[in-house]
């Protein structure tokens, strides 16, 4: 999300990207919001597909929850997760109309492409982080206290695997720090215009 956010947000930075590869970007750009919108449509589809494949949804989450023993947890999740249903129809038409389909008569210009933007997709993720926070701090116990110095090298690499998986408290896309992110393209074709 903050690549694109970065590359094709600002007019000024879209025209310099459209000077030396205006096809490149433009596909780009489609390929990361086809990618947005099939992986915030997966986390929605129900527990089952055709009733008899499981998918590793948000609904599946909700599923393997005992009810009875945590009936404010789910319906915490599921008040949440009918919040990102609700925030996330136009970002599942895209998916289906779109993304994982070309829909017939939007191919041929019967009916308009499907659209989306960039603060629905923010909201949708925004509500995904604090349904997966709020499911992970109900299921992990934070009294549990993890003595290293007693496992085996093995134990400590699948323990130290596990904590890197967890997910934090919800993070602000616009503070994240990536290894690398759209800036570094920008600065490249910046440096490159400077040299002709």
């Amino acid at each position: 999300m903050r690549v694109l956010r970065q590359l094709f947000t600002s007019q000024e930075t879209v025209d310099l990207l459209n000077k030396p590869a205006i096809r490149f970007f433009i596909t780009l750009k489609w390929d990361l919001m086809d990618t947005i919108a099939i992986t915030i449509s997966r986390l929605t589809d129900p527990q089952k597909s055709r009733n008899k494949y499981l998918n590793a949804s948000l609904p599946q989450l909700i599923d393997s929850i005992d009810a009875g023993a945590r009936p404010q947890l789910v319906s915490s999740l599921k008040a949440i997760f009918t919040q990102i249903k609700a925030k996330s129809v136009r970002i599942e038409n895209w998916r289906r109309k779109w993304a994982a389909h070309r829909d017939l008569e939007v191919i041929q210009g019967k009916t308009p492409k499907p659209a989306m933007s960039l603060p629905e997709i923010d909201e949708v993720l925004a509500l995904i982080r604090k349904f997966m926070n709020e499911y992970e701090n109900a299921c992990q116990d934070p009294r549990v206290e993890i003595n290293l110095y007693e496992k085996t090298a093995f134990e400590v690499k699948e323990i130290v695997e596990n904590e890197s998986l967890k997910i934090g408290s919800p993070t602000d896309y616009e503070n994240m720090v990536f290894q690398d992110d759209g800036n570094t393209i920008l600065n490249i074709i910046k440096r490159a215009n400077s040299q002709q």
